[in-house]
């Protein structure tokens, strides 16, 4: 009877649809199937007695009202509205009949009985007004059978049959006793649902309140919600105290402040970061940011104290004259800084011969930092300035020493082309700086790196070019080599990534990344939720995806690449709830996007406006990221676990800590790294680990999930560990959603994976 239901609409997931279209079409669909089901008893029997006394136009008048409620309940699959119209007419055109072709007027009366439904029944579909006419309608019948007299029989038709009696009180009891009370209790199951979703609806606005209230107070800066005209309609305690206002004070931050950029007052937050001062504190300085804009035309505006970092703006405007004096020398080792580098060696670069070449090199002093933490920071400057004398006494009189910055130092220094190879001079201006140095009682061991670059004066290089070249010299060099040379191959190599950089920038921005999906399934292969995966392509080639991931760690997109794949994941999975495709989907996220307040608070804002969406968007936070051991982070994760997300440890037991993980983190799935399930089962060592990794996670009570299962005995051999989720090219390589969108059949609840089937 699953068909039924079905279209009837009293399956689960219907009964609990509010839409009022959606169930006026099941109450229609149950008022005229359970009256064909039920009549057609009466017009069968009734025709049969009709034919045998020759009365052939009660055949055809019961057979036309049969055929009239077949044409309504068809007509109701498109035009509810249209077959609601049909039914009413049809109730009345049967009252009528039964009052005017009756010879028992005593019986006829009962016609009337079914047209004063008409109220109830347009009350359903058409709202009271509709059923307010019918109702006033009603009293013209009323009245016609207060006078007691029977109709003049128009048509001289009679539908008078033996058993006509029993005919008209059973359609009444079927009608009043079956079909009105079976749509009403469709109605009333209806508004029960509704009311238990507006009930859980209410309690999820509540937490969200908190949530809000938590997030506005704790979220670290002094922070004001305005209206457009600057009324201050909510404060935080850190605002108030800046503004030097009471809590719950009603104010209007305009008139509090004074600003420092000429112009109207009201535009102001809506321009980026502006100065301004507190009228009450004149020494104050503050930045006013604008943080976001609602939905309701409110601003949420930050306010940041700056009065420390003017006051130190001033002292370094007095001690310019100082500053200037000392602009082409280290205050620490009298050297040439890099600007005085820059002069003489641009200098001596146009008075070489011919002949000679121009050796510049950086070098980089390696350990200092741990030599600091061992002996001290005042060790450290001493080391610096001892190493500065040395190297100068051991260097030509013509070599040009520099100290650039930190721990790295820039030298220029002429040789001549035939008499040394410059590679071999770099290489001995090396050996000769000094092994040991001593600084007072401690003797230290120095270790250094060299990116050096050559020049001719026919090149006509300037000193800053050549800075340039031995600064990628030594980022290019081997860690291992004391020298590393400036390469034109390698620096066109990094010229190249920096474009595929500004690429990916612009593609982020643009939207161009595709966001593909990857099946995570139980032993049986059923699929049971995806992981979103992004795919970058240039003019059709695939670029490799941990290129562009390491890349977005390396120069800070993260949180941009990440906002990118939450939002294209929240768009699938509202056009899959559309659908009935009721599959979470997981994100990944490396730890420091849940760091970054605007991210988090977007992720936050989107839970709140669909309260769905905790239920359908998974958050995989990879264990061997650095930002996973911060404890703001632990607290972000633990707010948004009780806020509703399923929180994953992604290639658990890669990292340094594991364990601590499980303690800290507020998860509810590990993910076994595909290193551990690649050596199943012939490694009894990883077999062990695994064996305890997956008792553990059951003894937690956490959903284990293995990456990488590729063959079906690995399927086979996880299946009997006890894991309860797989993922891997043995299931599903990663696919466009449009593919899984289409796999996926919406009239199955789950997908059993073809490769898998044929694999059993």
């Amino acid at each position: 009877m699953g068909w039924l239901g079905r279209y009837l609409r009293l399956r689960t997931q219907d009964l609990g649809n509010a839409d009022t279209a959606f169930w006026q079409q099941s109450v229609l669909r149950i008022i005229m199937l359970s009256g064909l089901c039920l009549v057609s008893v009466i017009v069968f029997h009734s025709s049969w007695q009709a034919w045998q006394l020759g009365a052939y136009q009660v055949i055809i008048i019961s057979s036309l009202f049969y055929a009239a409620l077949v044409f309504a309940l068809f007509l109701s699959k498109q035009h509810t509205k249209k077959s609601a119209v049909a039914l009413l007419l049809i109730v009345v055109m049967a009252g009528l009949c039964i009052l005017l072709f009756n010879d028992d007027f005593e019986m006829g009366k009962l016609g009337i009985i079914f047209i004063y439904t008409l109220p109830m029944i347009s009350l359903m579909f058409f709202g009271f007004r509709t059923a307010l006419v019918f109702m006033s309608l009603n009293f013209i019948p009323f009245i016609y059978l207060l006078q007691n007299q029977a109709p003049n029989n128009l048509f001289g038709l009679s539908i008078t049959l033996p058993a006509t009696h029993s005919y008209l009180h059973g359609l009444l009891f079927l009608f009043f006793n079956l079909c009105l009370p079976l749509a009403a209790a469709r109605i009333f199951s209806t508004l029960k649902r509704s009311a238990g979703q507006l009930s859980e609806l209410n309690q999820n606005l509540a937490q969200s309140h908190n949530y809000y209230e938590e997030l506005f107070e704790h979220n670290g800066s002094a922070t004001v919600l305005v209206t457009a005209s600057g009324d201050i309609i909510k404060s935080n305690s850190l605002a108030c105290e800046v503004l030097g206002l009471e809590v719950g004070q009603q104010a209007n931050l305009l008139s509090l402040l004074n600003f420092v950029q000429d112009g109207q007052l009201q535009g102001h937050w809506l321009k980026g970061k502006v100065e301004c001062k507190v009228k009450s504190r004149p020494d104050s300085s503050l930045v006013l940011k604008h943080v976001m804009l609602t939905r309701s035309g409110h601003h949420v505006v930050s306010l940041q104290e700056i009065s420390a970092l003017r006051q130190l703006q001033q002292q370094l405007k007095q001690s310019q004259k100082v500053q200037d004096s000392w602009l082409h020398y280290d205050s620490l080792t009298c050297l040439p800084n890099i600007a005085g580098f820059t002069e003489l060696a641009n200098y001596k670069q146009e008075q070489l011969a011919p002949h000679e070449f121009a050796l510049v090199a950086i070098i980089r002093l390696r350990h200092v930092k741990t030599l600091n933490q061992q002996y001290g920071y005042e060790f450290g400057s001493q080391l610096l300035q001892h190493f500065s004398k040395v190297a100068k006494a051991a260097l030509p009189s013509d070599a040009v020493l520099a100290r650039v910055r930190g721990v790295k130092f820039a030298l220029w220094l002429k040789g001549d082309l035939n008499v040394v190879d410059p590679k071999q001079l770099a290489q001995a201006i090396a050996s000769q700086l000094p092994v040991e140095l001593t600084v007072g009682p401690y003797t230290a061991r120095m270790s250094y790196q060299f990116g050096v670059s050559f020049t001719e004066r026919r090149d006509n290089y300037n000193a800053q070019q050549l800075i340039e070249q031995y600064e990628l010299a030594l980022e290019l060099s081997d860690p291992n080599q004391v020298v590393g040379f400036y390469d034109q191959q390698q620096a066109q190599q990094l010229e190249q990534d920096y474009q595929l950089l500004n690429a990916f920038r612009d593609a982020i921005r643009q939207k161009h990344l595709e966001l593909w999906l990857q099946p995570k399934v139980d032993p049986q292969g059923q699929i049971q939720s995806f992981e979103a995966l992004s795919r970058w392509f240039i003019d059709g080639q695939a670029i490799a995806p941990d290129s562009f991931v390491l890349m977005a760690e390396r120069h800070g997109l993260m949180t941009m690449f990440s906002r990118l794949v939450l939002q294209q994941s929240v768009g699938i999975l509202q056009s899959w709830q559309q659908q009935g495709l009721l599959y979470p989907i997981a994100i990944n996220l490396g730890g420091p996007e849940l760091l970054d307040d605007s991210f988090f608070a977007e992720l936050m804002s989107l839970s709140a406006d669909h309260p769905w969406l905790t239920r359908y968007l998974q958050l995989e936070i990879t264990e061997t990221n650095i930002a996973v051991q911060q404890p703001l982070l632990h607290k972000r994760l633990k707010a948004l676990n009780q806020y509703g997300f399923s929180i994953s440890i992604d290639d658990f037991g890669t990292g340094h800590s594991s364990l601590s993980q499980l303690v800290d983190c507020p998860a509810d799935t590990i993910k076994i790294d595909r290193r551990f399930v690649s050596c199943i089962p012939q490694d009894s060592r990883t077999v062990r680990i695994l064996h305890t990794t997956i008792q553990l996670a059951k003894a937690l009570n956490l959903q284990i999930v293995a990456e990488g299962v590729e063959n079906d005995i690995q399927r086979r051999f996880l299946q009997s560990l006890g894991c309860q989720l797989m993922q891997g090219y043995l299931f599903g390589r990663p696919a466009p959603a449009l593919y899984w969108e289409n796999l996926l059949s919406p009239h199955l609840s789950s997908v059993t994976i073809p490769a898998l089937q044929h694999q059993n």
